[in-house]
């Protein structure tokens, strides 16, 4: 789910009740992925399961391995990307004038490539709008107060559990 359930509601709030042990699971794992200072038991205390569990869903779903891939963010797959187009390209434009038209594996490899970018450019997962979030609501807090951040923060939770 979303950091700022946590951040804003006791345990005990009616929105922490209604969330079934699949969104709380889900709630844990955005967390703990998305925040590498995160410490199982912070995890358990804002998302209102026992340690146990966290520890639980956290050898069961490999979430430190994938804490570890998450390393690779977005930024380092487009540069790999751009890399081997421009490799391609490379090898193309190094063939003798009038040789400089790509065989069909070629193009079917630039296809595939070029639609990779264009996906990951475009792409906007669940994480990236938590942080996103995360930082808007910093600012509402700032320049506008707790209060309005907290009523913010609440719609801003309905839609990020749409995106589950």
């Amino acid at each position: 789910m979303c950091v700022y359930v946590c951040n804003f509601a006791p345990l005990n709030h009616p929105i922490m009740a209604e969330l079934t042990l699949k969104q709380k699971k889900d709630f844990a794992k955005q967390l703990y992925l998305g925040d590498n200072g995160i410490t199982q038991a912070e995890v358990a205390d804002r998302v209102g399961v026992t340690k146990v569990t966290v520890c639980r869903w956290v050898n069961e779903g490999k979430w430190d391995e994938m804490r570890t891939s998450l390393l690779v963010e977005k930024d380092t797959q487009l540069a790999r990307l751009y890399r081997r187009l421009r490799e391609l390209n490379d090898l193309v434009e190094g063939r003798p004038e009038g040789e400089r038209v790509m065989n069909s594996k070629e193009g079917d490899t630039l296809m595939k490539i070029t639609a990779a970018i264009r996906n990951l450019e475009t792409e906007t997962n669940t994480a990236e709008k938590m942080a996103t979030g995360k930082e808007f609501l910093a600012f509402v807090r700032k320049t506008c107060g707790l209060e309005k951040s907290k009523e913010i923060a609440r719609l801003f939770n309905a839609y990020i559990k749409t995106c589950f």
